[in-house]
């Protein structure tokens, strides 16, 4: 019989007395990560099309709108599908390391540096693997997706646990491969996708204030779910740890 978890409320309410006195650290470690992604966004983006990424945004809506179609060289096509799939996975591992630091001040109360938490999936031996495993990632929740929409969300929720997993293997002092901690999550998460679900659409009106308040409301809200979500992840392994075989 399957331990049940905390319920939505505690792990809310355990993230908002670990963030007490925290807000400040948290709130950079979010916003730091998430101007330096869209920094460079934009640079590729200027680089390739001489457009920035509002303006790209901008551009693409209005020729939906007004029927019409904005057409690039097909070079610059290829160019630019090429650079910002690396950067698309490169800049998920920026945000698994925000994970990796997320859970670790969870656990020990410990509050790294902006920057380095930023780059931890690339430094100390953890590249090569992040980067195998944020590739495989992207391509297994691309390929369910292309099957049907229900099928994506539902293997999405699967490896959601897969950064936790990776950042308690490195802990291990192990080297996970490419799959292990895709496959771990999804063995971790059997008969608890709907948990998160659930949990996810409680912070809805959470969401909904961001929209309205143009973006700023993010400001706390992001730190504030990513907090409850890995309360969620560490209630899950009820201290277990992930080695090798």
């Amino acid at each position: 019989m399957e331990e049940k978890i905390m319920t939505r409320k505690e792990l809310k309410d355990n993230a908002k007395s670990q963030l007490r006195g925290n807000w400040g650290w948290a709130i950079a470690l979010f916003l730091v990560s998430a101007i330096f992604i869209y920094i460079v966004n934009d640079i590729i983006s200027y680089s390739i099309t001489g457009k920035d990424v509002i303006y790209r945004s901008v551009e693409s809506f209005g020729s939906i709108y007004n029927n019409t179609v904005v057409v690039e060289k097909p070079m610059t096509i290829q160019i630019s599908s090429l650079i910002s799939y690396v950067w698309g996975i490169l800049s998920t591992m920026i945000l698994w390391g925000v994970t990796y630091t997320i859970l670790k001040f969870r656990d020990d109360g410990s509050k790294e540096n902006v920057f380095k938490a930023m780059f931890s999936a690339f430094t100390n031996g953890r590249f090569e693997t992040s980067f195998l495993t944020s590739l495989l990632y992207g391509i297994f929740l691309t390929l369910w997706a292309c099957l049907l929409v229900i099928p994506g969300i539902v293997k999405a929720y699967a490896y959601a646990m897969t950064p936790y997993i990776l950042k308690d293997t490195y802990d291990a002092g192990n080297k996970p491969t490419a799959t292990e901690a895709i496959t771990k999550s999804r063995e971790l998460m059997k008969g608890h996708k709907a948990e998160l679900f659930v949990l996810d659409l409680s912070f809805i009106g959470w969401w909904l204030l961001g929209i309205i308040t143009l973006g700023i409301g993010f400001i706390w809200i992001t730190p504030y779910y990513r907090q409850t979500k890995a309360n969620f992840y560490r209630e899950l392994t009820n201290g277990k740890t992930f080695k090798k075989n």
